[in-house]
């Protein structure tokens, strides 16, 4: 738990690359997480994509500015590890991690991808241009 929350903490700090701390010891980006850009993903979604969504905002973020896709499933980055086990159902199904930077949405792809997870994320964050989706 304290690896976690201090790999949490050098992301949400704005590190350069995406840090893991795990059992086995700091892992750095070793391979690249797929990533979509906002304007590409919401043209495919709406062709009725296979896309799972999970947004990994906070509450607070959540109640201010809803997600601007049906169904997505709300999971914080900091409890995505531990609730991971609720998403065993959509296995065999792409997800799609959001939020508004593309910072967090990276690291819980990662976090997803390091547990068997076909994860992707919104590169540059849920937006288009100047406005939100």
């Amino acid at each position: 738990m304290i690896h976690r929350l201090i790999a949490y903490s050098l992301i949400l700090l704005g590190t350069g690359s995406t840090i893991y701390m795990g059992v086995e010891g700091v892992f750095g980006d070793r391979n690249k997480i797929p990533a979509m850009n906002a304007e590409s993903f919401s043209r495919q979604f709406s062709d009725s994509s296979q896309y799972i969504l999970i947004d990994v905002r906070t509450e607070a973020e959540i109640i201010q500015t809803p997600a601007p896709w049906e169904g997505t499933i709300h999971i914080p980055l900091l409890m995505l590890e531990e609730r991971c086990t609720e998403l065993t159902d959509f296995k065999d199904q792409p997800m799609m991690l959001i939020c508004p930077t593309g910072n967090r949405s990276r690291q819980g792809a990662r976090v997803l991808r390091l547990a068997g997870f076909d994860a992707w994320y919104l590169e540059n964050g849920m937006f288009i241009d100047e406005g939100k989706l």
